[in-house]
Parts: C-alpha cells; structure tokens; sequence
C-alpha cells in the first residue's frame, strides 16, 4: 500500500514540476538575478563566491524595491507591534435579540489576544519577513504551518520557490502541497524516530562508505486532503486526519511517515494571478523586468565611460623609452625630438554621459513605481519633498498610493490570514490554551458538542489606512454643504450625523472600546434620555416661576379681570 502511495504522489508531483521548470523556472531564474540574487539558484548552480551570486548586478534598483515592497506588506499587513487580526462569533451565534453574544465576545477576545502573544514567541514573524520578500520577488509564496514543539506551539517553515508544487481547490485556494526536502542519511535518523515510521534498510545500505554521511536524498512531503486519494483510509484521529501528511523517499519510492493535520497548513499567497488559469503568481518583478535589464545595462554603460575617462586609452609608440605612468602625478619620459614619440589618448570621444544619466533615473522610477515604493517612502517622494503638508495630508496621500495595493493584499485575506488564524485557533484549542468555553461558542456535532470555529476580522495598519481615505469625502461634503446650510439650514436633516461622527472616528482609527454604544446601560440612547428629563425638569421649574410671577401680579389687577383670566384658565 505505502509504495502504491509513493508512487502515485511521486507522479503526480514529477508531472507538476515539469509544468513548472518548463513554463516557470527560467522566469523565476532571470527575476532572482536582478532582484533577489541570493535566491538565484532556481535552475543553475552556484558556488559560495558572493561574486557568482551578484555577477549580473551593476544597478540595485530594482533589488531595494522589491526590499521596500516587502517590508512594508510586513509592517502594514502585520505589524508585529499591534494586532493585524482578531476573532469575532460566527454568524450563527446571536442572541435574543439578533446581536452578539456577551460571553462569546468576551471569550474570543481573549483568544485573539493569546492568539498574537504566541504569535510573537514563535518564529512566524522571521519567516514571515522571508515569505513577503518572496512575494514580493516571485508573486508566489508558500509557507508551513506546523505545531511547534517544547514551549512554543507554532513552527512556521518557509518553502524555497522551485522546490516545491501546489495545487487549488475548486474556489482557488491552494490546499495541496508537494515539497522537496534535501536531507542526509543522519537527518533522514533524526527526524523520523517515531513508532510507525519506517525507514528501509536499503537506505542505510546506499550510506555506508568513507562519503556515506554526505550523501544526500529528496524527501518528498506531501500535503494535501485527505479524500483526494484511494490509498489512505477514511478514519478521523491519528494519521487519518482530514488533511494527509506523507513523507515519502524519491530515491526508493516508499513512504517514511504517514500522519495528518486537523487543519490544512498550506498558507499559500499569490500577488495576482496569470490569466493563463494557472497556480502560479504575476506581480511587480514581470513588469519591472524589462526596465531592471535596462538599468543594469545603462549602469555598466556609465560605468564603462567613467572608467575610460579616469583611465583613458592611450596609444604608445614603439620608441617610447618605458611605461606610460597613469597614476595622478605621474611622470613619463619620451623623446621630445620626435613628434610622434609622445604617448596620446586614443578613442576615448567626448560624448556626454548626462542623456544617460537621465534615462537611467526614469527607468528606476519606473521599477520604484512597478513596486509602490512611493508609498511606503511617500516623505522621500517628489511631492512632498517641494511642499510643505500637515499629517492629516500626508497619511490621506499616503492612503491613496495604498490603494495600488490593495487588490494583493484582499487575496492574502483568503490565501493566508483566515487560515492562519483558523489553524492557530485549533493548535491553541487542542494544546488548552484557550481556557474556559463559553456555552453559547459549542455548537452540537451528532450526540457530541464542538468548539464553534469564530470568524476573523482583520485590523492591521493597512485597513486603517484605507479606512481614513473615506474622511475626505466626508469632510469634503462637509465643506460643501455648510455654506448652504447658512441658507437653507434644514440642509443638515439630510444626515445623520450620529452615523456621520462615529463612521468618521472608526475610519480615524479610533479604538471601538472609547465609542459608547448606541442602546443599552450607560449608552448613547441612556445618556440622551437622562439629558431630555433634566432638560424638561429645569422647563418646568422655570415655567412655575413663571406662573408664580404672574398670580403675584394678577392679584393686584381688577377683580373683574382676575375673574375673567381664570374663566379663561378653567
């Protein structure tokens, strides 16, 4: 059974990887080159010498872009000194009144918060920092959720791109996963030690030798669920969990460990997408390529010419009594009676190198651009290097360059963030972590009951930002309508302005928790309530007073009169 399994995943993966290398691995080579170079060993080899790695790199633009890119998608999408996300109760669970419930609430507050505090113990943020420059580099990135072991509950393991192959479900997230681990035989000892592992003894036949211990082998690890193949059987605990995890030896075709995850692992993203229907990404370094091969051959151009013109060519004649001295200060001896015994500069022209320069600096800012560097370094940009802004100005601006990417970062919701936060929620739950369960977030599973899986909400920087680019259209309405107001007042009844001032705060970034509710103790409604009564009370007094002023003089009128006011008043 186990090498009918190997073999069928083994195929399956060879047949992926050759779509891969033939349609996607040169790409992916020439991208590296010129905007990852220590990532540049896709389909060649490199040496340890840093000069083969950066060999083809004379202008870095496009290498600090893709840095820029990738560190703000790290800070703006999650910052590691705020929370990005946080769980709120499905949509199931309300109360009597159709609003959520108290201590479901509560309760995954706490999770969201326990949540990120594991989060940062853990090596996700390092990884993570790894997994943006590649998304930013290759458009596509894959990273491994697993449990952690001893005190840290999460271990996150970044996948180099060409080494692994991906598949979609049918709503196009990746769920399948197929990488290549390189590992030694002692490696190979080391991590698979448990009871039903099975390592052959062939293997350790093919290590034995002087050059044994250095013989490495591919590991295939496939992820994927579990349904998608006939082999493995159909049981719920165990190594028969909903989503397979098999470790498989290329070399021999057979199955070293077969295990499960109760959720999928696989946090696949994307920048965007081929409209070839394939799994593969399309971002900046496809559109930037162009002007990085550009850059780089303009910047050898100019360097070239500096060269030449610090150290010229120069022609010598044969009669010429020793060396030509190019240092500065240099001294070179010649006959003088000879007229064409003196050394000359020879083929050096005098074409001016600023057209160059010119055109370099446009095609750098066509990569800055290609990678929204403006707007993760808008206070080094032009505009606002030449006029002066308040930081309301400048955070409005700065939300309006965002928006470029803004359609990356709704794919990362679905492809990454919902199910790292689902599958960290299951690692805590099983791991109890998250203490107490309120009744309201168990949910009837048969005769059983199960934890409710909670919805996530993000919060990061970027949202927020976003957010405040919707005040400038409030504000601007405002502006426009206050001096029609002063006209027609009844102009303000067209908002409500309780609606108004409190989407204005949220959108400001104002926490939730310092907005009073609207109904409810201590509430908007409450507070407004107990205004209009101590209103009303201070009217009837001042109305008493009134009236008490009034009999006071009513008494010294006529008594024809006092009789016909209090006709009046009966």
């Amino acid at each position: 059974m186990s090498d009918k399994l190997a073999t069928e995943q083994i195929k399956i993966h060879d047949s992926l990887m050759s779509y891969y290398k033939t349609r996607f691995s040169v790409d992916h080579q020439s991208i590296s080159q010129y905007f990852w170079p220590n990532q540049s060993d896709i389909n060649v080899t490199k040496t340890e010498n840093i000069a083969s790695w950066t060999q083809n790199v004379y202008d870095t633009t496009g290498i600090q872009a893709a840095q820029t890119l990738s560190a703000g998608m790290y800070n703006w999408w999650t910052p590691p000194n705020q929370p990005w996300a946080e769980y709120e109760p499905p949509a199931g669970l309300m109360d009597d009144e159709g609003e959520p419930d108290d201590d479901a609430i509560q309760f995954l507050g706490k999770c969201s918060d326990k949540a990120m505090k594991e989060l940062g113990r853990s090596n996700f943020y390092p990884v993570k920092g790894m997994g943006d420059m590649g998304l930013s580099v290759f458009a596509t990135d894959c990273i491994i959720c697993d449990e952690g072991e001893g005190q840290e509950l999460f271990n996150f393991i970044h996948c180099k791109i060409s080494t692994y192959s991906i598949e979609e479900d049918y709503k196009g997230v990746v769920d399948t996963l197929r990488r290549e681990i390189k590992m030694t035989y002692r490696q190979i000892k080391q991590k698979f030690k448990k009871k039903d592992d099975n390592i052959s003894p062939k293997l350790e036949d093919m290590c034995r030798g002087p050059e044994g211990s250095k013989k490495e082998f591919c590991v295939l690890h496939c992820i994927f669920p579990r349904e998608d193949s006939e082999r493995l059987p159909q049981g719920k605990t165990g190594k028969d969990k909903p989503i397979a995890s098999v470790y498989i030896l290329k070399e021999l075709q057979e199955t070293i460990r077969i295990s499960g995850y109760d959720e999928n692992p696989i946090l696949c993203r994307r920048f965007s997408k081929w409209g070839t229907g394939t799994v593969w990404g399309y971002g900046p370094a496809y559109l930037a390529m162009p002007d990085a091969r550009q850059a780089n051959y303009i910047k050898q151009y100019i360097d070239a010419r500096a060269e030449i013109e610090a150290y010229p060519r120069v022609l010598v004649p044969d009669t010429l009594d020793g060396d030509v001295d190019l240092r500065a200060g240099g001294v070179t001896t010649w006959n003088s009676t000879d007229a064409n015994g003196k050394p000359q500069e020879w083929a050096v022209g005098n074409a001016s190198v600023e057209a160059s320069w010119e055109s370099l600096k446009y095609t750098q800012q066509q990569i800055r651009d290609a990678f929204f560097v403006d707007a993760f370094k808008l206070l080094n940009s032009a505009p606002l290097l030449d006029k002066e802004m308040t930081a309301y100005e400048i955070s409005q601006r700065q939300a309006e360059q965002l928006q470029g990417v803004t359609p990356a970062f709704t794919r990362s919701i679905p492809e990454f963030i919902n199910p790292l936060m689902t599958r960290i929620f299951g690692i805590m739950y099983r791991a109890g972590k998250l203490g107490a369960i309120p009744d309201s977030m168990k949910v009837a599973v048969g005769n059983a009951q199960a934890l409710a899986m909670p919805e996530v909400a993000v919060t990061s920087r970027f949202n927020d930002a976003l957010r405040a680019l919707k005040n400038r259209g409030t504000e601007e309405t405002m502006k426009f309508a206050a001096p029609l107001a002063e006209l027609k007042p009844d102009l303000w009844d067209i908002f409500d302005m309780d609606d108004v001032v409190r989407e204005y705060a949220r959108n400001a970034g104002m926490p939730p928790d310092t907005l009073r509710k609207e109904k409810g103790p201590n509430s908007v409604q409450d507070i407004r309530g107990e205004r209009s009564k101590a209103m009303k009370q201070e009217r009837q007094i001042a109305q008493a007073e009134q009236v008490s002023k009034a009999g006071a003089n009513l008494g010294k009128s006529p008594e024809w009169l006092q009789k016909q006011v209090q006709h009046q008043v009966a």
